[in-house]
């Protein structure tokens, strides 16, 4: 009977301990934030707005509008001198239509994008399509390009996922950096 209490005593003593050790979502998205600050990327929580929220996630069941919005991490490529005349835009995944890039809307009007932007909005397009890892979003502006995105797990290695996110959006500073170059 002693061994009982003992044995009990002991779960009850070491059971909260464990809800402290970190689950392997957790595990991963720290390998993944790590990864990341590594290739010299600056890793930081954010929330974007939720453009796909259906009507309970707008209105509260009383009837008070709510903000729907959805927790990501933003991993943002610094720039290495801010570019004045750069395109500055925020994407987001939606279904609805967009006149700049199928799949993706904006929710203000970008600033300096060259004119025609048809073909801008295209190489855009192919640079951000198939962004890994949950991907919600993606920020240009004159200081930084930013993956917006909820770390989803995937079967690549931490390194070869954060590789991927730093080569596109280093490839979308050097497209900005032409065209702020070419003003």
């Amino acid at each position: 009977m002693a061994w009982i209490v003992i044995a009990l005593v002991l779960a009850v003593a070491i059971g909260p301990l464990l809800w402290l050790l970190p689950s392997k979502r957790d595990k991963r998205i720290g390998e993944l934030r790590a990864a990341a600050r590594r290739a010299g990327l600056v890793v930081e929580t954010t929330a974007v707005p939720k453009v796909d929220a259906g009507a309970e996630e707008r209105v509260s069941s009383g009837g008070v509008a709510r903000a729907a919005r959805l927790d990501c991490a933003a991993y943002r490529l610094l720039l290495p001198k801010p570019m004045p005349g750069a395109p500055c835009w925020r994407l987001l995944k939606a279904e609805q239509e967009n006149r700049f890039v199928a799949g993706w809307t904006t929710l203000r009007p970008p600033r300096n994008v060259p004119v025609p932007s048809e073909d801008y909005w295209q190489r855009i397009g192919a640079l951000i399509d198939g962004l890994p890892g949950g991907c919600v979003g993606v920020d240009a502006g004159e200081n930084a390009i930013v993956w917006l995105g909820t770390e989803q797990a995937t079967d690549a290695s931490a390194e070869a996922f954060v590789e991927d996110v730093h080569t596109r959006l280093q490839a979308i500073a050097d497209f900005h950096g032409a065209l702020a170059e070419a003003r």
